[in-house]
């Protein structure tokens, strides 16, 4: 099911009420079936007031500002601009003036085939369901073909020489602004076919030119001449597909100074794929059967949620998209138009093939979700054959997901990331005692192999007068009869007086981890000793967190939110502002709004460019700093742009930001 949620922007409301009320919106669109949609037709009745064109259109039950204004091609603006909206917003019955002048020449054809009784929906026309609390500002109108000469007939575009054209196909020279989405609606073609007429094309630049197949434009633009294609122009069509090109022209920019955004304008479609699970929030009660009666028998009470009852699955999602919705308002404030789509997926894999062969993402210009390995792997596999840009927003069991994924972007870092952002810090500790702790048996997991290799391998004595030493050594956290002073004289042998001991721990288990730290922190108090580990142990709730300041523990991350810079005061206060509190720093919410703030805005201001090369975009964001990367054409990007948190003996955490490696 389609569901869209739309941001607050009333009176302040407390976290879980915020989250309600978008449960809520939610749970009233699902209840409605989305073939019960109205389209919306072209009014055929039109009338002259003060010299200028008016269509008369009547609103019929379920139609919303901006179903109609999609219909006519023309901005919620104009239309608001010409009629009288109340604060309930348009009612059934409802006559709107629509400003013909304003309409495209697609409204002009719809019109007219209703006139002469043929169809009133063209074939190829998109009518997407639209409810009242879509969050979408309406795509500009798409701006006017360049001058245009008849194209002479030639060979086909698969064979075809500089300067000679394919009689099968108009050429449209892209103008700023323009996106696949308002050319299709010229030439009144679906993305779809666009796409495919010219493979391999994810987002037009300005003075590309777009081959428009003749047999799907629609009949009122049927007769629409070509611009004039100079001899060393690129067609987009000559595009070779993505999946298949060889691996020979990966160039990379290293994001170096901030990117700083004044305006953006021409208009990207996003669709967001979340569980918020709302089938789940929508149980109210249950029956609570944890008490007996005097005689021993099992009391059945019905229990009723508070009205504040979030299913606590939903939390992360909801909080995500509280941020991206926050996002997407900043990026209209640019000039820039947005159409959100929201999609609760759940955790059901079939969901993501109902809506891929539904075609309702076919026209995306961005996917961001599903989080589940499994629906990852089904839609960006679909993407990739569609050029369109998937972004994984939270972590992922799956560790080779970008393997022949080209659009997939990982945005939390795998583990063989964090393990490179922890050598990298290890380099800068020559001369130190490293000792490794693993616990599997011969090194069985190959990403303990991995982590050791690197390790061995960079911090092998680079002259005589280094003297580090590097042992690895199994650790199974295991201590007999509880004897600690045994667990301690077990490692004390391998710790060294006279120099700093850093300790790296490959696990994550929490009794290992537990039964490390307890040792390590007894022994710190004769020793130099310092501790590097995984990411994961930052969430363990076990460890006294007195051990990471005294034993100096190091830890890669791929977040960190300033709390004294602008930018994070800025956005508690829009978050503020928008739903009536502020977000904890562990709320998905930071996360949201960098994901959609970095890749709306890098296609907006980039196109196809930044999804080649993300480096050229690099704005101030609240909590990440994103670096993607691939190794391959074939494979998908991966963030290495991680943090290192020092935690200090003084009970402060410094952060630590690696160079970018050279490409």
């Amino acid at each position: 099911m389609i569901i869209y949620l739309a941001m607050n922007n009333g009176t302040a409301m407390s976290p879980k009420h915020a989250l309600k009320t978008l449960l809520i919106m939610a749970a009233l669109l699902v209840s409605s079936s989305m073939t019960a949609q109205v389209p919306v037709e072209v009014s055929k009745q039109k009338i002259v007031a003060e010299g200028r064109i008016y269509y008369m259109h009547a609103v019929q039950k379920g139609q919303t500002l901006y179903s109609i204004s999609k219909a006519y091609n023309v901005k919620v603006d104009d239309i608001t601009r010409e009629n009288v909206i109340t604060d309930n917003g348009i009612q059934e019955g409802q006559m709107l003036k629509i400003p013909a002048s304003s309409a495209s020449p697609a409204a002009d054809a719809k019109a007219a085939a209703t006139v002469s009784g043929e169809p009133k929906t063209q074939p190829n026309a998109q009518t997407p369901a639209q409810t009242p609390a879509q969050t979408t500002v309406p795509a500009p109108a798409p701006a006017a073909t360049a001058a245009a000469t008849t194209p002479p007939s030639s060979a086909s575009s698969t064979s075809k020489s500089p300067g000679t054209q394919d009689p099968r196909f108009i050429y449209h020279r892209v103008a700023r602004g323009e996106t696949l989405s308002s050319v299709s609606r010229e030439y009144g073609i679906s993305v779809r076919e666009l796409k495919k007429a010219n493979k391999g094309l994810l987002f037009p630049r300005e003075g590309d030119y777009l081959l428009i197949p003749r047999d799907k434009v629609s009949p009122g633009n049927a007769q629409k001449q070509q611009a004039q294609v100079p001899e060393k122009a690129i067609i987009a069509g000559d595009v070779t597909d993505t999946i298949s090109v060889s691996d020979t022209s990966i160039v990379f920019t290293v994001p170096s100074a901030k990117t700083l955004i004044t305006e953006l304008s021409g208009s990207v479609k996003v669709a967001v794929m979340l569980p918020f699970f709302i089938n789940e929030n929508s149980v109210r009660s249950y029956i609570d059967s944890t008490k007996k009666d005097s005689k021993g028998k099992k009391i059945y009470k019905e229990v009723v949620m508070p009205g504040e009852w979030i299913y606590e699955g939903s939390v992360p999602f909801l909080e995500l998209y509280e941020g991206i919705l926050i996002a997407v308002d900043s990026l209209r404030a640019l000039g820039l138009t947005v159409e959100l789509d929201a999609y609760d997926t759940g955790g059901d894999t079939e969901q993501i093939n109902s809506l891929i062969s539904s075609g309702r993402l076919n026209d995306a210009d961005l996917i961001i979700g599903p989080v589940y390995s499994s629906n990852l792997s089904t839609l960006s596999q679909w993407a990739a054959g569609h050029s369109i840009p998937v972004v994984s927003p939270v972590p992922l069991r799956d560790q080779n997901i970008l393997s022949n994924r080209p659009t997939l972007f990982r945005v939390h870092p795998s583990v063989s990331v964090a393990q490179d952002i922890s050598v990298t810090e290890l380099r800068s500790h020559r001369g130190s005692n490293i000792l490794f702790l693993y616990s599997d048996t011969l090194m069985s997991d190959p990403l303990t192999s991995e982590y050791w290799n690197k390790i061995s391998t960079a911090m092998q004595p680079s002259g005589p007068d280094d003297s580090t030493i590097v042992t690895a050594q199994y650790f199974t956290g295991l201590i007999p009869r509880n004897d600690t002073y045994r667990g301690v004289s077990s490692l004390e042998s391998l710790i060294m007086p006279d120099r700093e001991n850093i300790i790296i721990l490959a696990f994550t288990e929490t009794p290992k981890v537990s039964s490390a730290f307890s040792t390590l922190h007894t022994l710190s108090r004769k020793y130099s000793i310092k501790v590097m580990g995984y990411p994961e142990i930052i969430s363990l709730e076990t460890i006294d967190l007195r051990y990471y300041y005294d034993l100096e523990l190091f830890i890669p991350a791929e977040s960190y939110i300033d709390f004294n810079s602008s930018t994070a005061s800025w956005f508690m206060r829009s978050f503020r502002k928008n739903f009536g509190t502020e977000p904890m720093a562990e709320s998905f919410a930071w996360r949201g709004f960098d994901i959609a703030f970095y890749f709306i805005g890098g296609i907006a201001s980039h196109g196809n460019a930044f999804i080649s090369d993300p480096g050229i975009f690099n704005p101030e964001l609240v909590c990440l700093d994103p670096d993607f990367r691939r190794s391959s054409l074939s494979d998908g990007y991966e963030n290495k742009g991680m943090f290192i948190m020092h935690y200090r003996k003084d009970m402060t955490i410094e952060v630590l930001k690696p160079a970018h490696p050279a490409y």
